[in-house]
């Protein structure tokens, strides 16, 4: 049965503080001190959280052609860099030092793919793709020609989990080494903070973890002031899972779904599947089959397609699950998701727990990832509409603002990669209170007590969470 979902009045200003942030203007500060380059920059999505909380993107790098035209667009001022950062970092040295003559690079967001460390890849740990894995979670390490360089008084390297903890062959003769282990060798001048965060912490409806480090170089005086406190340079979580100490419930899908008003959309036909004064709020029309494996999962229920006992052809409601046919009338259980083989023979295709499964009502959504319109990819069918996630829900769970301009590719017939772009970023909201506090600690001589009551809440997470710290 459905759960009442009542937010408390604190926890509606929770959400309508993000939902501010979506329909916000953008403001971008005049002549700032904060000068910013972007590495692996994708869309820019996470660049706007730092340009809102005032840093200035002079440089941004995206190999990719199409993602890199998105984020020119939205980044007018910036010098665009195409091409692989192994290919152009002397490229990147040379247009910031054209473009901010004498001024010390104050940031650098390093935010490379995690395909090859995700738990989500399906590739992940097959030795037949473990060369090219490794390669691929080799990127972070491009940047360090580029910090070597510049100086950053700041870095700030995002990605999944595994990027604190899994080992690497290509480091140490194979032996091993962490990728973050192989970061910080090359940093001697550098501070490390780092630790795994939760973005459902921050008011964002979306239970999304990522590895966050910050490396802090040593003329940086509050960095060993932190280090002193063992406090790390994140912003106050606002959020828990269940009220605890004063803290906020995380917010649910049914509470984000309802303030932000979404019209209802169903995957059957073309005038059902679309909002016509909303181009992103937009799904996929579905086959027959595909369909009622969707719309025959109860709504509400957090169920799968494999879990549908009903037969669509001889009415029977209890049809055992894990078959293809149905026992009793000998037909195909189209609403279960299955395959006919070259001989004929029927059989369900084989998914994992989470495949073909609703969102679950009452909690955050499941990280929204690259492949978000694939409804047999992990609980990607919105909780009780007969569809997946449409593009504006995906980008708004992202906590991307309103403000982006996606007109190029919707008007080239790249609407594919609007949901690709929105499932690598890191949450703007999230960047934006880094951001500010970065700003904060960038303009600070010294930090004094009362100014640690930000950084509070980490103080046990540098010694006891999945992280690291080096002074």
């Amino acid at each position: 049965m459905k759960a009442k979902i009542q937010p408390s009045p604190e926890g509606i200003a929770g959400i309508l503080s993000v939902k501010g942030f979506l329909f916000g203007e953008r403001r971008v500060r005049a002549n700032t001190h904060l000068p910013a380059i972007s590495l692996f920059a994708g869309g820019g999505l996470s660049d706007l959280g730092y340009e809102l909380a005032g840093f200035e993107f002079v440089v941004q790098v995206e190999k990719e052609k199409n993602r890199a035209t998105l984020c020119a667009k939205n980044f007018p001022g910036a010098e665009s860099v195409v091409g692989e950062l192994e290919r152009t970092w002397k490229t990147v040295v040379q247009k910031y030092r054209e473009k901010r003559p004498g001024d010390r690079l104050a940031l650098m967001s390093v935010t490379p793919p995690c395909q090859g460390m995700s738990h989500s890849n399906p590739d992940r740990g097959k030795r037949s793709h473990s060369q090219e894995r490794d390669r691929r979670n080799c990127l972070i390490l491009e940047a360090l020609p580029v910090i070597e360089e510049l100086q950053p008084r700041v870095v700030v390297v995002e990605n999944v989990p595994q990027l604190l903890t899994e080992p690497n062959g290509a480091f140490k003769g194979g032996k091993g080494q962490s990728l973050v282990d192989a970061f910080a060798e090359r940093l001697p001048e550098y501070h490390l903070f780092g630790r795994v965060v939760q973005m459902a912490d921050y008011g964002v409806p979306q239970d999304r973890r990522r590895a966050i480090v910050v490396a802090v170089h040593e003329d940086e005086q509050w960095a060993k002031r932190l280090l002193s406190a063992k406090v790390g340079p994140w912003p106050a979580s606002t959020h828990a899972q269940g009220s605890s100490n004063g803290l906020l419930c995380w917010v649910t899908v049914e509470e984000w779904f309802k303030e932000m008003g979404y019209k209802q959309l169903d995957a059957r036909s073309s005038g059902t599947a679309r909002d016509p004064d909303d181009p992103l709020h937009i799904v996929s029309v579905y086959e027959e089959d595909y369909y009622w494996r969707v719309a025959d999962i109860p709504p509400y229920s957090g169920c799968s397609a494999y879990q549908n006992s009903h037969c669509r052809e001889c009415g029977r409601a209890d049809v055992p699950e894990g078959m293809a046919m149905c026992p009793y009338c000998g037909a195909v259980m189209h609403n279960r998701p299955y395959v006919v083989e070259k001989d004929g023979t029927v059989r369900l295709i084989k998914g994992r727990h989470s495949s073909y499964r609703r969102m679950r009502h009452d909690e955050p959504a499941r990280t929204i990832t690259t492949a978000s319109s694939h409804v047999g990819s992990d609980y990607k069918i919105h909780p009780w509409e007969n569809r997946v996630l449409s593009i504006r829900e995906c980008a708004e769970l992202q906590t991307v603002p309103r403000f982006y301009d996606w007109s190029w590719a919707l008007e080239t017939g790249h609407t594919y990669l609007v949901r690709v772009v929105v499932g690598e970023a890191l949450p703007p909201w999230f960047t934006y209170l880094q951001g500010q506090l970065l700003r904060q600690l960038l303009d600070s001589e010294e930090i004094s007590e009362d100014a640690l009551a930000p950084f509070r809440w980490a103080r046990e997470a540098l010694s006891n969470d999945v992280g690291l710290t080096r002074g």
